[in-house]
């Protein structure tokens, strides 16, 4: 067996500052090395599953703050003698670049993006020693090192694995707020490799799933037959050296970051994989309408180039314009799914006035109950006793919390955590309340937006309709709005009160 004593990094050490400026997200940079194992798996399936017929392939990624570091394993079959001697070498391409790891950039990019230290431990299938190497950014830049030691250690041919470990996390490691968002954007990239069953993919102790959606079967929107058609266009298309395959469907229920379509290549996602997907105009139609929101799909591309992080394809005019040809596919008049898109609604106008008819008959019974005029005298009773409003939110404020969901977004530059707790206080009248503090998260603070609904509120009691946890969802969705609308309109300093209606009206369509 040939001995690897010294591996070069072959580039002038000023040049690795740069890496930490390039514009990526911690998602993509992960993406990198899972794109490395799963490739390396998929060379070395058929071999592995001779040996191991129940193998289960596996990339577990650990970000633990407290201990400043990342840690990607794989059990995939390693680096090998041939690959190892160029896996360390900026820019060196693979002899075969038609796959996941065609650009020879990912391990070292990503690693220098996310940490000043990193080190690769790998076993290779069929090979006797396992490999170690350390890789600090400081040192090499420092003493102007165009090498990097090699340890080899002796070990059973049979093992196989690859263990990355970066410690002194940079600025763009990420935060604990942002791994929901992280995992989202990881099962989202790999949606078809993890909905095998062949892949596993797990981030923090939580195995990632594939984003799935129902798909609208309804018969045609003009058609007076009761024949259920399944709104989902099969895609086969080409022209000239491009190619696309996958299908492009209508959502059987409108969801919020489910429409748009998802850009694969080599059967990762490129585009669309977290909040970017791809909105052509010449098929989605202007930002708000029926087409736009109901409208989503996945396209595996062939013959288009790709940015060298994956995150763009590099000939946007002809993706464009493949796209515009693209269009024609979807006016089939024998399946005409933009016209769908366009004109189907959930409720015709008949079943919506029917629905109108018993809802003004349910009405009118409670306008006959108490007149308006006494309910609003109580409300400003209510509402001018400053400190029994206090003491009814200082009661939801301190009750006990029975479950929370969390979630983050970004406004003005600022991360915010948006966290809904369901609570259980029967002494308060207050049926939701809201509240932005600063909390402490792993060391950091964090500004966090507060939504407490309480269920012990007479409203649920009040309508049988809630008793199950589904049908407490819309309301939910609705104080959720509110929520939202009320903290923009704070940030915008709203001066009219009809401002937080737009911004309500906004987030609940959403």
């Amino acid at each position: 067996m040939n001995q690897i004593e010294k591996v070069s990094i072959a580039l002038q050490p000023s040049v690795y500052n740069t890496f930490r400026a390039l514009n990526n997200t911690v998602a993509l940079t992960l993406s990198e090395y899972v794109d490395n194992s799963v490739q390396s798996f998929l060379d070395n399936k058929d071999v592995i599953l001779s040996i191991y017929p129940d193998f289960i392939f596996e990339v577990n990624i650990e970000v633990d703050q407290k201990s400043n570091q990342i840690i990607i394993r794989d059990n995939a079959a390693g680096i090998d003698f041939v690959n190892y001697q160029r896996a360390f070498e900026p820019a060196n391409i693979p002899l075969d670049n038609t796959k996941l790891n065609e650009f020879g950039m990912g391990m070292k990019t990503a690693s220098i993006w996310l940490a000043d230290k990193w080190s690769v431990r790998t076993k290779a299938l069929g090979e006797k020693v396992e490999r170690f190497t350390e890789f600090d950014l400081h040192k090499v830049i420092k003493e102007n090192k165009e090498e990097l030691i090699v340890v080899e250690t002796v070990k059973e041919p049979e093992l196989h694995y690859t263990e990355i470990v970066l410690s002194n996390l940079s600025h763009n490691a990420p935060s604990p707020y942002q791994m929901d968002k992280v995992r989202r954007h990881l099962s989202s990239i790999y949606r078809v490799f993890l909905r095998t069953n062949e892949i596993t993919i797990v981030v923090n102790g939580e195995k990632l799933v594939a984003p799935n959606y129902e798909i609208l079967d309804v018969p045609f929107h003009s058609s007076s037959s009761n024949n259920n058609t399944l709104w989902k266009k099969e895609i086969t298309f080409s022209l000239g050296k491009y190619q696309a395959k996958g299908f492009i469907a209508i959502l059987k229920t409108i969801q919020n970051n489910a429409n748009g379509l998802v850009l694969l290549r080599r059967g990762r996602v490129i585009v669309g994989g977290d909040e970017d997907r791809f909105f052509p105009n010449s098929i989605f139609g202007s930002p708000g309408n029926f087409r736009y929101k109901r409208l989503f799909g996945e396209i595996e591309l062939s013959g288009f180039d790709v940015t060298f992080n994956k995150n763009g394809f590099t000939d946007e005019e002809n993706l464009n314009a493949f796209i515009d040809a693209l269009r024609e596919e979807l006016r089939d008049p024998d399946f005409n799914l933009l016209s769908q898109a366009d004109n189907y609604r959930v409720k015709t106008k008949e079943e919506n006035s029917k629905i109108a008819e018993k809802i003004i008959k349910t009405q009118q019974k409670e306008v006959d109950k108490e007149p308006l005029t006494d309910k609003i005298k109580k409300v400003e009773n209510a509402s001018s006793n400053r400190e029994n409003i206090a003491i009814e939110e200082e009661k939801i404020s301190n009750a006990d919390t029975l479950g929370s969901v969390e979630d983050y977004f970004d406004y003005d530059d600022i991360s915010y955590k948006f966290q809904v707790d369901l609570i259980n206080e029967d002494e308060s009248d207050a049926l939701y309340a809201v509240k932005q503090e600063d909390l402490e998260v792993e060391g950091k603070m964090i500004s966090c937006l507060i939504c407490k609904i309480n269920l012990a509120h007479p409203f649920f009691n009040r309508f049988e309709q809630f008793r199950k946890a589904g049908d407490y969802q819309p309301i939910i969705e609705i104080f959720k709005s509110f929520a939202i609308a009320e903290f923009h309109a704070t940030k915008k300093k709203m001066q009219y009160p009809s401002e937080l209606r737009t911004f309500f009206n906004s987030y609940i369509v959403q």
